[in-house]
């Protein structure tokens, strides 16, 4: 990968990666530094790297950026309970029970459904990102929606709009 490839990638791909990374961590100061970080093992990188296969390398580095700090941040906050809303429907927004709903997958399944529902990756794209084979991402896509759909149910049921 020459220096303009690496170039063309960052302004290609940054708020792409860091989108994905202010959805799975809500934070955008970790965001950022994931997504820095990314393009820095990039960049070290860059001989081993083909440009065609940049964006696949960028989100598997900042994938695994992300669950480390997710498991770090879950070790220290173990016991913690994630802020739920109370009452009736006045508090209650759909987009925080969506995020409530994500934040109680696995992680593998977090990503899937960020990455293809929001940023609309293809399941080729899915499989070669994360090291898993395409019936494994439909599969992995599948019981995430599942759980997601029950956990909204049964948010909607409880504080009914």
């Amino acid at each position: 990968m020459t220096r303009k490839d690496y170039n063309d990638c960052v302004d290609r791909l940054a708020d792409g990666l860091y989108r994905f990374a202010l959805r799975y961590t809500g934070d955008g100061e970790s965001s950022r530094d994931a997504v820095q970080d990314s393009f820095v093992a990039l960049w070290e990188h860059r001989s081993e790297v083909e440009a065609a296969g940049a964006k696949a390398y960028l989100m598997r580095v900042l994938y695994r950026k992300l669950v480390d700090l997710h498991r770090r941040q879950s070790r220290y906050h173990r016991g913690a309970q994630p802020d739920r809303p109370v009452g009736g429907h006045d508090t209650f927004e759909l987009g925080d029970a969506i995020q409530q709903a994500l934040d109680t997958l696995p992680d593998v399944q977090r990503s899937l459904v960020l990455l293809r529902d929001l940023e609309g990756y293809t399941y080729k794209e899915l499989a070669t990102t994360l090291g898993i084979s395409e019936q494994q991402v439909m599969v992995y896509l599948y019981r995430a929606r599942t759980a997601m759909k029950k956990i909204l149910s049964n948010d909607l049921n409880k504080h009914p709009l």
